[in-house]
């Protein structure tokens, strides 16, 4: 008599697809039912009828990725949490935040985890990239932007109803929120592994879960990312230790020891209720470490492997073709499909992390994120607390506060991560132009300028590098997007300088096996800077100021000395052995009787010499340069005593490295190839000469007797006149300069003569020069000249005899021996005078 109801449908499933339809319509529920139906079993049973119905629509999602019917299921779940009850109700069941569970069944196992593991991410979601992305190479970029636009709409669809469902909940009870924080805060300590270098992926959520979870937290932090910060004042510094949300125990701080972070945090504190803002903040700090930087870091990982398997794929392309109809050309043809096919699919896959990383809504919503995260580390070390709202006043107090010590170390990692990412790659999505720079600079020059507060050294060369990527060039005549403001900015004026400089020497010892090859990297980033910033006036005054500070500016210019040596003897070399093997090769019948063992040694060094001498030109030229422009301004640092013999020295031997008898050596095929420009270096080289001209470097390279002659001067200047790279009044001056010279040497000859054998005690130890100012070193009762202990102390601060640690504060002026040498050098003036007064001769 009554129609039955199918067995298998009964319970929850009955509601599903109604659930699934529009409200209002013939297969939805009408809404008034929906809400007379929640006020009568709100606390009396609505989480036994609808909370099933509700966990059933998230399940539905579990296999499906965003090209499948989900919206359905996520607008629906979306429209019932506008009914407080029901997002209330949501929180109180054991699938919200299910106990006993991992990162990877955390996505499917919780309520919510379905909804936010959506995304265009190739490591949950491989199929939205080869369905969207496939046959790229073929495809225009037009197309391919399109179809990265769309699924970005997609995706910012489902964001924004996550975002809705989770602001139902909070706004619903202090209660409701409370689990939301905890649902969260758990996934960040089942995804602490996330953090590490190498990861096993099924033990950790997938990038797209991490990801869209920070995107709608960053929703919830919008009405505090005001571009004042009028609520940064509301943000508790003391959170990590007041709260067990996040625990950041094991987590390497900023300025602290394991110890002293463990005493810190081990005292024993009050827990106490945080207010949304500050929950917030941190938690959303931990979501963006922990998922998208992650995801960023990890894909420069992923590009450096796509670019290998792209050489690779290249190679077996053609090893197919010149091995075709051969025997071997089955399994080369074979190979090579194979490697196409892999090239193929990471292709798709480097387009769907292009599609999520670098969308420039979220970048954006990151920058201002990034942007309050600055200040608020800028004002817990400002000595009034009062940035941004009042600036910092540079530089800081000497003693680290604690609550800016004891952060860990990864807040400022993911600042400089992201920015990094952006200046790599994120050019064409012009969020740098579109965002603030003012707390960025303010940051980055906060923390190079009192280089004490961050103990890090690389985390101190990454600012360094954002500064870098930003300064340079974007085309031919359009400056980088920071240049304007490090012009502009008041601490940049007053600060940056300084700061470059005092960390171009700081660098030379970072602690690390790979110190040595770090810090040309590391100065290069600082050299093109300072090019960069080189014609404003205010800069070139600071360096006035700071060349004024004798110690610092010595120890400066030593380590530029010691770079330009250093890079442009590697570089040399490095061209040289290129030219020999290039020589080698264009000897055909020479060649082809060489052994093949041989012929391949040879020929599979080339590619390792090419990649070098790239590298070591590059670095060479840049400091070259800043030798160039920085003696043009200064002059007098340049010429101390235990600067002024190696400078002059090493400008003679490069010198003879580029118009000596062996430049020959340095004549490789294509050196553009290298951006080798000789003639060019030896101008900036003459150049220095020039700058220096003056009679205590005059006396200088008139004491060098190992490269210093004056052929080579006027080889370069002929060279130079030839180019057309030095106007005539340049050559005239280089010619005075070098008749200077030559008169230098012959009086120096004189004198030497006039002192004949000087006795071994008044030697130096060192370079067995005759002591001018004699000192002890207590610590290994050797004496030497303060000049040559001075200049050994620049670059090392140990005894040379005994490696303890020493400073010049430490030395003992040798009174007696001085007096000693005085007496000596006035009696053999004496004798030479005595024997030119006897010589009658007519």
């Amino acid at each position: 008599m009554f129609p039955q109801v199918d067995n298998g449908s009964l319970g929850p499933q009955q509601l599903v697809p109604r659930l699934k339809s529009q409200p209002d319509t013939v297969q939805g529920l009408p809404s008034e039912y929906l809400d007379e139906f929640v006020a009568r079993f709100d606390h009396d049973g609505l989480d036994d009828v609808l909370g099933p119905a509700i966990v059933l629509l998230a399940r539905e999602l579990c296999n499906q990725n965003i090209l499948g019917e989900v919206k359905p299921s996520i607008q629906s779940i979306a429209y019932l949490c506008e009914r407080k009850p029901i997002a209330a109700m949501l929180t109180h069941l054991p699938e919200f935040n299910p106990e006993n569970v991992t990162a990877k069944n955390m996505e499917e196992l919780s309520v919510l985890g379905p909804l936010f593991r959506l995304s265009v991410y190739p490591d949950a979601a491989p199929k939205v990239a080869e369905s969207y992305f496939q046959n790229a190479e073929n495809r225009n970029a037009a197309d391919i932007a399109s179809c990265k636009n769309g699924l970005r709409g997609s995706v910012q669809n489902i964001q924004r109803s996550m975002f809705g469902i989770g602001n139902s909940i909070v706004r619903t009870n202090a209660d409701s929120r409370n689990k939301l924080l905890d649902y969260f805060s758990h996934i960040i300590r089942l995804n602490e592994k996330r953090a590490q270098m190498q990861v096993d992926t099924q033990t950790v959520s997938s990038d797209g879960f991490m990801h869209n979870i920070a995107a709608v937290l960053l929703m919830f932090c919008d009405p505090f990312l005001d571009i004042r910060a009028s609520k940064i004042d509301k943000i508790d510094p003391t959170y990590f230790r007041t709260s067990k949300r996040i625990d950041i125990s094991e987590d390497t701080k900023i300025n602290a020891t394991k110890e002293q972070s463990d005493a810190y945090y081990g005292q024993v504190q009050d827990l106490k209720a945080h207010n949304f803002i500050t929950e917030s903040f941190f938690i959303t700090l931990s979501f963006m470490h922990y998922g998208p930087i992650r995801a960023l870091v990890n894909y420069n990982g992923f590009i450096r492997e796509y670019n290998e398997v792209k050489k690779q794929s290249e190679k077996a392309q053609q090893d197919a073709i010149a091995q075709a109809n051969t025997p071997q050309g089955i399994m080369s043809e074979f190979v090579a499909k194979r490697m196409k096919e892999k090239f193929d699919q990471m292709t798709t896959y480097r387009l769907a992390y292009e599609t999520m990383l670098l969308d420039p809504s979220f970048l954006t919503e990151a920058l201002r994120f990034y942007d309050l995260v600055m200040a608020w580390m800028v004002r817990i070390v400002d000595s009034k607390h009062k940035h941004p709202w009042e600036k910092v006043q540079l530089p800081l107090p000497e003693t680290v506060p604690d609550a800016f010590a004891m952060l860990p170390e990864w807040i400022i990692e993911d600042i400089v991560e992201l920015f990094i990412f952006i200046g790599k790659y994120g050019y064409e999505t012009h969020v740098m132009n579109q965002c603030p720079h003012d707390e960025l600079v303010t940051f980055i020059i906060t923390f190079l300028r009192s280089n004490k507060y961050v103990k890090n050294p690389y985390l101190k060369a990454k600012l360094v590098e954002i500064l870098f990527f930003f300064t340079y060039p974007i085309a031919k005549g359009v400056p980088g997007e920071l240049e304007s403001i490090l012009n502009s900015h008041p601490l940049a004026l007053q600060h940056l300088v300084p700061s470059l400089m005092n960390f171009y020497v700081e660098v030379e010892q970072t602690g690390a096996s790979s110190q040595f090859y770090d810090k040309f990297n590391i100065r290069y980033n600082i050299s093109h800077i300072m090019k960069t910033i080189w014609n404003h006036p205010a800069h070139r005054k600071k360096l006035r100021e700071e060349s004024m500070n004798s110690d610092i500016f010595t120890r400066f210019v030593n380590m530029l000395m010691s770079d330009v040596t250093y890079l442009m003897d590697e570089s040399l070399s490095k061209l040289t052995e290129i030219h020999q093997i290039q020589l080698e090769m264009k000897n055909h019948a020479a060649w082809e009787a060489q052994t093949p063992q041989y012929r391949q040694e040879r020929e599979g060094s080339l590619p390792s010499l090419e990649r070098q001498a790239q590298s070591y030109v590059a670095l060479g030229k840049e400091t070259v340069h800043m030798l160039k422009y920085m003696t043009a301004e200064v002059i007098q640092p340049f010429l101390v005593n235990e600067i002024v013999d190696r400078l002059a020295a090493m400008l003679d031997y490069n010198l003879v490295q580029l118009v000596g008898p062996k430049c020959t050596e340095l004549k490789v095929a294509n050196p553009e190839k290298y951006h080798f420009e000789p003639r060019k270096l030896l101008s900036e080289i003459i150049d220095v000469y020039l700058n220096l001209n003056s009679e205590k470097f005059v006396e200088a390279v008139a004491r060098d007797g190992r490269s210093y002659k004056k052929e080579y001067f006027s080889k370069a200047a002929s060279i130079l006149q030839k180019h057309g790279l030095k106007q005539a009044d340049d050559i005239h001056a280089l010619e005075k300069f070098v008749n200077r010279v030559e008169i230098a040497i012959q009086s120096g000859a004189e004198e030497e003569e006039e002192l004949g054998e000087v006795p071994d005690e008044f030697l130096d130890p060192i370079f067995f020069t005759l002591m001018e100012d004699p000192v002890l070193l207590p610590t290994s009762s050797v004496i030497v000249d303060r000049g040559t202990i001075r200049t050994h102390l620049l670059g090392d601060t140990r005894d040379p005899f005994n490696r303890m640690p020493l400073s010049m504060d430490m030395v003992q002026p040798a009174v007696e021996l001085k007096e000693k040498i005085t007496a000596w050098r006035a009696e053999q003036k004496s004798k030479k005078n005595n024997v030119i007064s006897m010589d009658t001769t007519p």
